[in-house]
Formats: C-alpha cells, sequence, structure tokens
C-alpha cells in the first residue's frame, strides 16, 4: 500500500509587500563552471514522487545551465559526506529527522547552499521549498467534491484516529469553507476510522453509507481513507451515486489511478512534484547567483509562473495544489 506521509505541515501567513523579481542574467559562477545542485532524496530514488521531482528538476538545470546530481536515499548521511567532500554549490533534500542535523550543519558549515525540497527537514536551511497552504489544500479537497456533487447534497469528512495536527487543520477549513462557498452542502458527520487500512475499515465505511442513505459524497483528509473510502464505494455499487475526493499522499500509483478512472474517486495533492523539483533548482540558482529572497512574488517562468516568499518562514510557496480527475489522469499518471 503507499506511503501514509500527509505530506507538508505549513502554517497560513499574511505578506503584506508583493514585489516582483526576475531571475537576472548573467551568473558569478560563469566563470568557474557550472553550478551543481544536488537532490539527496527522502525515498528510494525509484520512487515515482522522488522521480518526478527529479525530472522537474532536471528541466530547470537545464533551463537555468546548472548540472543536477540526483543523490541516492540509501545510507543519507554518506551520501552528504560525499557531496560536501565533491564541492558541490547546493544540495536539496527533505524530511523532517532530526538524526541528520549534524551532518546538515556540516553542509551549510561546507559553505554549501541548503534547501529543503517538499517536507520540511530538521534543520536551519536558506529556503524551503513549500506546496501550498492548509487552507488551498482543503478547498481543493472540498472544491473537488462539489464539482461531482454538483455542489449540493450530504457529505462526510473521514480521517483517522492519531492523525497529524494538519488533517485536524484540514479537516476544519474544509467545514469552514464549504458552509461558505456550497450552502447547500450538508455535512452529515466527521468520522474518524481505525487508519488501519484494511477490510475491516472498507467495511466500515461500508456500514456508514448503508446508515445515511442520502449521502452523495466523502473527503478523506488522510492517504489511507482516500483509498479506503473509493473501495468502499466500488465495494457497495455505489458510483455514480456516491462520490469522494482524497489526499492521494506522496504518489500516484496503484490502485489510486484504477479509482479516478472508476468514477469512484478524484485525488488531491499538495503539488505536482515535478513542479517542486523545478523551483527548487530556480531556487538554488537565484541564491547562487547572489539574490536573497524578500517578502513577495517572484515570476519563475516555465512550467511555474507567480510563486510567493513568505520571510518568516523562510518559504517559497508554489501554492498549486494539483487534483487528479479522469480528465488529467493519463498526463499525470505518467508524471509521478
Amino acid at each position: 500500500m503507499f506511503r501514509k506521509t500527509i505530506g507538508v505541515t505549513v502554517v497560513m501567513l499574511t505578506v503584506a509587500v508583493s514585489v516582483a523579481a526576475q531571475v537576472t542574467s548573467g551568473s558569478s559562477g560563469a566563470a568557474r563552471g557550472k553550478y551543481r545542485v544536488a537532490f539527496v532524496a527522502d525515498e528510494p530514488v525509484d520512487n515515482p514522487r522522488e522521480a518526478a521531482m527529479a525530472r522537474g528538476g532536471r528541466a530547470a538545470a537545464k533551463a537555468l545551465g546548472v548540472q543536477y546530481i540526483y543523490a541516492g536515499s540509501e545510507g543519507q548521511e554518506s551520501v552528504f559526506r560525499s557531496l560536501i567532500a565533491r564541492h558541490v554549490d547546493a544540495i536539496a533534500t527533505e524530511a523532517y529527522d532530526p538524526t541528520l542535523k549534524s551532518i546538515l550543519a556540516r553542509v551549510r558549515a561546507a559553505g554549501i547552499v541548503l534547501l529543503s525540497s517538499g517536507d520540511d527537514i530538521a534543520a536551519k536551511r536558506s529556503v524551503w521549498v513549500n506546496f501550498s497552504n492548509p487552507a488551498a489544500y482543503a478547498e481543493a479537497l472540498a472544491d473537488a467534491l462539489a464539482s461531482q456533487m454538483g455542489r449540493r447534497g450530504e457529505y462526510a469528512i473521514l480521517g483517522e484516529v492519531g492523525q497529524f495536527p494538519i488533517a485536524d487543520e484540514w479537516t476544519r477549513l474544509v467545514k469552514a469553507y464549504v458552509r461558505k462557498a456550497y450552502p447547500e452542502m450538508k455535512l452529515d458527520a466527521v468520522v474518524q476510522e481505525s487508519g488501519a487500512g484494511d477490510d475491516s475499515e472498507v467495511a466500515s465505511i461500508e456500514q456508514f453509507m448503508a446508515a445515511h442513505p442520502h449521502l452523495r459524497g466523502l473527503i478523506g483528509v488522510v492517504p489511507t481513507e482516500a483509498w479506503a473510502e473509493s473501495q468502499a464505494i466500488i465495494r457497495a455499487h455505489k458510483i455514480g451515486k456516491v462520490f469522494s475526493a482524497g489526499n492521494g499522499g506522496g504518489a500516484l500509483e496503484a490502485p489510486l489511478p484504477s479509482f479516478v478512472r472508476s468514477g469512484a474517486a478524484e485525488l488531491v495533492y499538495a503539488g505536482d512534484p515535478a513542479k517542486i523539483g523545478y523551483l527548487t533548482v530556480w531556487a538554488a540558482h537565484y541564491l547562487l547567483t547572489g539574490h536573497r529572497f524578500r517578502p513577495g512574488a517572484y515570476n519563475v517562468g516555465g512550467p511555474i509562473g507567480i510563486v510567493w516568499y513568505h520571510a518568516s518562514r523562510q518559504e517559497l510557496r508554489l501554492g498549486q495544489p494539483l487534483t487528479i480527475t479522469k480528465a488529467n489522469l493519463d498526463v499525470y499518471a505518467k508524471r509521478f
């Protein structure tokens, strides 16, 4: 089964300053050759999400004239030591792992620009290249369900026991947003399932649907419940009668595409991992060419367009949740 990573915990920020910035032509590194930017993966290099981030990173490197190094995840400390010895110019990595604090401090001590890409890291870094804020993600979940339900009818939110606090935040935001944006949708219940991701959990959701005959939609705020609600709809022969929108987690891997293709689900991701990979290399190049991020808007161009920097968290935010539907499934199934 796909991993239960819920995504990134982010804080909503208000930015009063809007300053557009462009990548300057020329580079202080031109005389010394190409900058070398490395990505140290959190998961194995054949993981679809990590592979998509690498594809985006390579595309940015080609556009910017940067050398891109896709490093493995096995024995991460040794990978970091190797990159330090090679004197790369920037390293991007992800996942909150306190055991890596010491080696990441050595990266910075070596004068290497350190970035977190996707999930934030447990160490000081120059910039956090992040997906989207909690409100944008919660609204994308709600919009995905509302579009399938025709903006009316009863729905429920499914979470799990012991879920990360960000899932509680998404639940609160979904409820508030739906009340305002879709007044003809009614919340039946917020259900805490076991999180086991097994047949008993699927059966529990089937029982819930049977007890709520007017139910038309389910929102799974964590990946396990996105999987379980889709299975329950299929097993109960409710496709086209009960719809679902769910947290896709970190990858678009089997059996998720089949759920979308069948009409049992639409899946929402914090963002396109290929775009995060692209934005990370762009951010590394921006810093390496002598720039510093300030609060406001940045025109990255390419597949990214405009992004925003939030100084209080040193966060460069893509801000574009991705919803997988029947219409775009075949496009994204090939990407991550």
